[in-house]
C-alpha cells in the first residue's frame, strides 16, 4: 500500500487506498471503495453451489409434514415444564 501513497513532510500526501480493481472477465475498473469490497467479497465468498441431490440412487425423499394443529403458548409452558431437571445434554448440547 504504501507504494502507492506519496511522503510529503513525513506524512502522506492522501489516504491510503487499494488501487483501482476491475471483476475477472470484465473491463470496466472500479475506485469506489464499496463497489470494490463488493468485488473481494464475491472473490473470496462465493455464494455456495446448490447441490442436486435427485441422482443418489436408493433414497427416498419423504413428504413434508404439515402441522394442521395450531400450537398455543400454553401449550409449550406446558412441555417444558413436563421435562426432567438435572438430565445430562443432549447429542447438540441442548439442556433441560
Amino acid at each position: 500500500m504504501v507504494k502507492w501513497a506519496y511522503i510529503v513532510d513525513g506524512k502522506p500526501k492522501a489516504l491510503l487506498q487499494f488501487p483501482f480493481i476491475n471483476r475477472l472477465r470484465e473491463k470496466t475498473l472500479y475506485y469506489n471503495n464499496k463497489e470494490k469490497a463488493t468485488i473481494f467479497a464475491e472473490y473470496f465468498f462465493p455464494l455456495p453451489i446448490k447441490a442436486g441431490l435427485s441422482n443418489i440412487p436408493e433414497f427416498i425423499y419423504l413428504e413434508p409434514q404439515i402441522i394442521k394443529k395450531k400450537i398455543k403458548e400454553e401449550d409449550i409452558i406446558a412441555a417444558l415444564k413436563g421435562l426432567i431437571l438435572n438430565k445430562a445434554l443432549s447429542l447438540k448440547n441442548i439442556i433441560n
